[in-house]
């Protein structure tokens, strides 16, 4: 038959006697585990088919072991070698995920079936589940979300950190096991007549077509499994539908995101037990935290999930509030994750009330959700550039800068210059102008002494402007303004000094600034 099987025991008579039966039915005993803390790295590097532990391994407690060892790879059949026939022993080590319990003083015939039992249902699980895809057995990334107590948005963290995983590229799967107030279906807009109770009597048989069929395919790319719309029939959802279906899931997922709500049901609790990381959402308030503590305490006195392997993930934080994350950490007395999500409600109003996460649209908070989900582990965070490639990327954009502003210098040069020499012209006016009036000055008023206009006029144009400047006097009449023409005038003509080469022959005209002002006569001239 050729199964694989581990042995875990430190007794060398049971390793002889579990050694004939391998060889005498024909099965590779793969290899033999001394202590507990050899069996998981055993299982996760021999893959094998059937686990046969027997109750005497240590230090781990064997039962304790049995449930990490389903937890990690749910589809190994797990076999226990026991002293004692207790019912409730055989009840207990069920729960835990064992497949059967053998006397320690079993036959070839006795143990042989059992082995056959275990590696049969192993077998038919991992052919109905696995055998339709690419993927190995226990491949995907399982988080569980759940509440330290209502209200702190649990649900809704658990759908924008699956659609930050989808929107990766990760094939994603958000399971709603709030099995009697899930939201998912709301938060998301889904109306899917199939839900998680479809999956109740297919344990053991849950094949791929069978999740297609259940599973809702959003628009985002997201699966997602629904929670029962009557939330009277979530108690038919027990420990052992909800390990199935989270076994299958996260062995055709990359990863799986599970919202099991404040309220541990006994999927719940299986979901805990099975996920890589487990998560507790909360608001940074006081009863918030003490509900962390309280949860956490409760798995693990469950033996659910050692307090130290849960998170607290903080939302609605501000620097407004009094409980800040030191803070947070000190009274829940548990790890806080390093990124939380800011108090932006109305940043979620819109995408919460449409069912369409699409619409939260805040930079801020859509960046912070983006942090979480790198931190949850559901997506990869972008890859650093490195130091080199960062150096050779500012040399080629201050090498490429440089070529580009001496492309423009000569361009600058020449705006510059027409700025420059269109000032100049102004200012030419501008002298020409002053000239022009205080000549007429000089003419008409006896205040200014009769003195020469042509003199006075070029006294008020600077070194520059003087060259060329033309004074002309004249009138309506034509008469020399000396005489009392009360129409005389003086006009007053200078050249703008050239700052661009050649630009005079260019515009000449454009380059004279001409100004003429009117002499009116206060006095007798002499």
């Amino acid at each position: 038959m050729n199964r694989r099987l581990l042995l875990g025991s430190a007794d060398e008579l049971v390793v002889q006697r579990v050694s004939s039966v391998a060889e005498e039915l024909g099965d590779e005993l793969v290899h033999v585990c001394s202590t507990s803390a050899e069996v998981a790295d055993a299982v996760a590097g021999f893959r094998p088919d059937v686990l046969i532990v027997s109750e005497s391994l240590g230090p781990i407690p064997v039962l304790d072991l049995v449930r990490q060892i389903a937890r990690q790879d749910p589809f190994v059949g797990i076999l226990l070698l026991s002293s004692t026939s207790d019912p409730e022993l055989f009840r207990v080590a069920m729960e835990a995920g064992a497949r059967s319990i053998a006397p320690l003083g079993f036959t070839i015939d006795d143990l042989g079936q059992r082995i056959e039992s275990a590696a049969s249902w192993a077998g038919i699980v991992r052919s109905h589940i696995a055998g339709d895809t690419a993927r190995s057995l226990g491949s995907g990334h399982v988080l569980v979300l759940a509440g330290s107590k209502g209200g702190v948005g649990t649900s809704t963290i658990a759908v924008h950190t699956a659609l930050e995983a989808a929107a990766a590229g990760r094939r994603t799967c958000l399971v709603d096991l709030d099995l009697q107030s899930g939201d998912l279906a709301t938060l998301l807009n889904i109306a899917h007549r199939r839900d998680i109770t479809d999956l109740i009597g297919l344990v053991g048989e849950i094949s791929g077509q069978t999740l297609d069929d259940v599973l809702y395919r959003h628009s985002s790319g997201l699966h997602v499994l629904l929670a029962p719309n009557e939330g009277e029939r979530g108690e038919e959802i027990t420990e052992a539908v909800g390990r199935a279906v989270i076994g299958a899931l996260k062995s055709r997922f990359d990863v799986v995101v599970l919202d099991v709500g404040s309220v541990l049901t006994p999927a719940g609790a299986s979901a805990v037990e099975i996920a890589d990381r487990a998560v507790l959402v909360a608001t940074p308030d006081v009863l918030s935290m003490r509900g962390c503590r309280r949860t956490a305490r409760l798995w693990e006195r469950l033996r659910l999930r050692p307090e130290k392997d849960v998170t607290v993930l903080l939302n609605r934080i501000s620097r407004s509030v009094e409980v800040q994350p030191e803070l947070a950490a000190r009274l829940a007395r548990l790890p806080i994750s390093e990124f939380g999500v800011p108090a932006s409600f109305r940043a979620f109003e819109a995408a919460a009330n449409t069912g369409d996460p699409g619409r939260l649209v805040d930079r801020d908070t859509r960046r912070a959700l983006a942090r979480v989900a790198e931190a949850l582990g559901v997506r990869q965070p972008p890859e650093p550039v490195p130091a080199s490639g960062r150096r050779a990327a500012r040399k080629r954009d201050a090498g490429q800068a440089a070529i580009e502003f001496m492309g423009l210098l000569p361009l600058l040069g020449i705006l510059l210059g027409c700025l420059v020499q269109g000032a100049l012209v102004g200012y030419s006016h501008v002298l020409a102008g002053q000239a022009a009036s205080a000549a007429a000055r000089v003419a008409v008023s006896p205040e200014h002494g009769y003195g020469d206009i042509s003199a006075r006029a070029l006294d008020e144009l600077p070194g520059a402007w003087k060259d060329g400047a033309r004074v002309t006097l004249g009138g309506s009449t034509g008469g020399d303004p000396r005489w009392g023409d009360p129409d005389a005038e003086v006009t007053v003509e200078v050249r703008t000094p050239t700052f661009i080469p050649g630009v005079a022959q260019l515009f000449g005209d454009a380059l004279t600034a001409t100004s003429t002002a009117q002499m009116r006569f206060e006095g007798r001239l002499p």
